[in-house]
């Protein structure tokens, strides 16, 4: 018959036990029961049961239990319930870690098979506690990994604050999503009736988005605003609408009413003034910052006189102005406003250019962005083990 050997420590000494193959299982129960026992002043051992059946047995002792295996791939401590409705292994600490393992590959492996079952499970119940129901720490990998299939990888629920909290204290980031799917999504928040996601900086950028060539911020709604902006706001590039272009100004009575943008097929910039026939005669220089901004080489004039006169035309036009002159020879002295249309000198504006959007039409010919569709099962709440005296978890 092959021996095993399990030492126990204590201040009185280690003993061996020499058991058969059926005798490890139970001796391996008696010492996690000796680990997670009540502590007293005196080591107190009492004999492993010899069925493997048997009712459960409690082991005291003021000293650590040890359970060893001397060398070899197999297992040092293996504890299993067959019963279907307890817990294999409960592990209670009433002032610091409840398990501590070390590990070649994992520390603590935990597995369950059972629909509603959990594989580790961490809890720290004590209220007002900053204690950690799990705590994961790592020198150069990952210190949290959760991995699933076909679910939810690694999720976090909160009853009062943050379900999932990321920190770092380095140039690098405190919550990154990635997708390796062409159709997937790298964050995606939802909410009932909060932020589905919230993003606040004190004196930097609230929120960052970049691309390479597809669209860097997207932004849908059905029924509100797509987006809506408290404070200034920079464009750097070009600004195209599919919808109207207005300005909500405040009237007398003291609401807001809509005031609409001009549009034209080219792009211009316009200026308007005033001046003076003198015998019928009359000057304009025009602005130099605006003239700097549009192409004077070629730019329309709109005149309206002010007093009684024969009428107004324009004599002549350079880059820095034009001159008036009153029709058929008339020698008025009135004065007269103007208006000046130019087309901007930075870019070129084609007349009527095609537009295209990445849009698609939705109800009643509206536009619309199509956007992916992400469906998440949620998985239940797992249920609090029942740990031994009726002690509970939560």
């Amino acid at each position: 018959m092959q021996e095993n050997r399990i030492d126990i420590g204590g201040t009185r000494g280690r003993f061996r036990m020499m058991l058969s193959r059926r005798g490890v299982m139970t001796a391996a129960i008696a010492s996690a029961a000796v680990a997670l026992g009540k502590m007293s002043n005196t080591p107190v051992v009492q004999a492993a049961p010899t069925n493997i059946q048997s009712e459960s047995t409690t082991f005291e002792s003021s000293t650590t239990a040890i359970v060893k295996n001397a060398g070899g791939p197999s297992i040092a401590l293996y504890v299993e319930n067959r019963t279907g409705g307890g817990d294999a292994i409960d592990a209670i600490s009433s002032a610091n870690i409840g398990v501590n393992a070390l590990g070649i590959t994992q520390g603590v492996l935990g597995s369950s098979n059972a629909a509603g079952g959990v594989g580790v499970y961490g809890s720290n119940g004590a209220a007002g506690s900053n204690g950690l129901g799990v705590y994961g720490v790592a020198s150069g990998q990952v210190a949290v990994w959760g991995n699933s299939v076909s679910n939810v990888g690694l999720l976090g629920t909160s009853g009062g604050t943050t379900a999932v909290f990321g920190q770092t204290s380095a140039a690098a980031a405190g919550v990154k999503g990635e997708s390796v799917s062409a159709t997937g999504t790298g964050v995606f928040g939802t909410c009932n009736g909060g932020n589905g996601v919230l993003a606040q900086a004190t004196s930097g950028t609230g929120v960052f988005s970049t691309t390479g060539s597809g669209t860097a911020i997207v932004g849908r709604s059905t029924t509100g605003k797509a987006a809506e902006f408290i404070g200034n706001v920079e464009i750097t590039g070009d600004f195209t609408a599919s919808g109207m272009k207005s300005a909500a100004v405040k009237v007398a009575d003291g609401t807001l009413r809509r005031m609409y943008c001009l549009e034209s097929p080219e792009s211009f910039f316009e200026d308007m003034g005033t001046g003076h026939l003198d015998g019928g005669n009359g000057s304009v220089t025009l602005e130099p910052v605006f003239a700097s901004t549009v192409k004077t080489d070629s730019y329309q004039v709109y005149l309206t006189p002010e007093g009684d006169c024969q009428g107004l035309f324009v004599e002549s036009k350079s880059p820095t102005g034009f001159t008036v002159r009153e029709l058929m020879g008339g020698k008025s002295s009135v004065s007269f406003a103007y208006r000046v249309v130019a087309k901007r000198a930075d870019i070129t504006g084609e007349r009527l250019a095609p537009v295209k959007m990445a849009l698609n039409a939705g109800p009643n010919g509206a536009a619309q962005r199509v956007i992916p569709q992400h469906e998440v099962t949620l998985p239940p709440t797992p249920p609090a083990p029942t740990l031994p005296g009726g002690v509970s978890p939560r």
